[in-house]
């Protein structure tokens, strides 16, 4: 499956209300849990994999302003993922450094080389400056969809 197609089926927050690292990260995984991607009882433990993995070694691409947190969790089917952008900061990943889109990833823990297949995609696509910024303004989720399709001259 394309990372579009993951990134679809697990669902897109534009302007999310958060101000933490942690904050962002529980918006996703609610929004995987809506999308019935992520079975609810794993939501504590699924904060909990991306916060201890972000406290070893950030995903925060700072030079781009773009977070790709990850874990492979037991209970998760196949590979999964939901994407946040906003104009401004979903958070900050040191003072005065914005991180205005995050993909959140999950996978099997036996799925390694589609995880590691897959956060090489998302790290791809997003190092287009003219994605980025269109996705930071997408008016609503389908737009955010077009872009990320490539409808709009972009996508993976």
């Amino acid at each position: 499956m394309r990372v579009v197609e993951i990134i679809e089926k697990g669902g897109i927050l534009l302007r999310p209300p958060c101000g933490s690292f942690e904050d962002v990260v529980g918006a996703l995984v609610d929004t995987l849990i809506a999308s019935r991607s992520l079975d609810p009882t794993l939501r504590g433990a699924a904060v909990r994999a991306v916060c201890d993995r972000e406290a070893v070694a950030s995903t925060a691409i700072v030079e781009i302003g773009v977070s790709v947190p990850h874990a492979r969790l037991a209970g998760v089917d196949g590979v999964i993922a939901a994407l946040a952008a906003t104009p401004t900061a979903l958070y900050y990943a040191m003072a005065g450094v914005p991180i205005s889109i995050m993909v959140l990833v999950f996978s099997a823990p036996q799925l390694v080389g589609e995880h590691l297949n897959t956060l090489a995609s998302i790290s791809l696509l997003l190092q287009s400056t003219t994605l980025r910024r269109a996705l930071q303004q997408a008016p609503d989720v389908a737009a955010a969809m077009r872009i990320l399709r490539g409808e709009n001259g972009h996508g993976l």
